[in-house]
Formats: C-alpha cells, sequence, structure tokens
C-alpha cells in the first residue's frame, strides 16, 4: 500500500512511494511572454490532468504576476519533501522567481488550489 501525504506532512519517504501515490489532478505551469511581440505580464497556468474530469488537459485558470517582463522560471514547494511525517507542514504555497526582474513571488495554491492567488512578491 503507498503511503499518502496528505495525514503525515507533504511528500513521501521517497520517489518509488511517490509513484505509487495517488494521480496528480491539478499542475502549475509557469508561461512567459518573453520574445513573443506579447506585452502581458507572465502567468501561472492551472491544468486539470484527472482523467474523469470533463476539463480535462485544460487551463482551468491564469493567475497573472503584476508586472512585465519576469520571466517566470521554475518553480518550487515552501515545504519539501525532506519534512516528510511532520504534520505541523503543508505544500501550500508555490515558490515562483524570475529571471530577468530577479522577482519571486510567493502564490497561494492551498485555500483554492484550482484557482490560486498571489500571495506575496518580493524584489
Amino acid at each position: 500500500m503507498a503511503t499518502k501525504c496528505g495525514s503525515c506532512g507533504p511528500g513521501y519517504p521517497s520517489p518509488l512511494e511517490a509513484m505509487k501515490g495517488p494521480r496528480e489532478e491539478i499542475v502549475y505551469l509557469p508561461c512567459i511572454y518573453r520574445n513573443t511581440g506579447i506585452e502581458a505580464p507572465d502567468y501561472l497556468a492551472t491544468v486539470d490532468v484527472d482523467p474523469k474530469s470533463p476539463q480535462y488537459c485544460q487551463v482551468i485558470h491564469r493567475l497573472p504576476v503584476p508586472h512585465l517582463k519576469d520571466e517566470l522560471h521554475h518553480s518550487g514547494w515552501n515545504t519539501c519533501s525532506s519534512c516528510f511525517g511532520d504534520r505541523s507542514k503543508a505544500r501550500s504555497k508555490l515558490v515562483l522567481p524570475s529571471l530577468i526582474s530577479s522577482r519571486v513571488y510567493v502564490v497561494d495554491v492551498g485555500t483554492e488550489p484550482r484557482a490560486p492567488k498571489l500571495h506575496k512578491a518580493c524584489h
């Protein structure tokens, strides 16, 4: 039986255990406009990846950042898998660094996972 992360802290004790866990239902993707000619803020797309959902493979939410030309890059969680087993930890924030502006955005994905909100911008 796979170890579930919901009641025992974030993550899994190993990558192999994570592979045995439940399938993701949504994913977050940083989307950038650099070198496209489009003058709009980058955004975080929320994509439904649940094959049983009527919105499967669709962007269900877009969270634009407040500034132009950030170039959002990889993302990370506020709590890592090394905190496995610590019930006081939760993956409720997604951290989005920017390559061009050096801003770091913190997105609240815990309150409303299908429609995240900007929690904080650090300059």
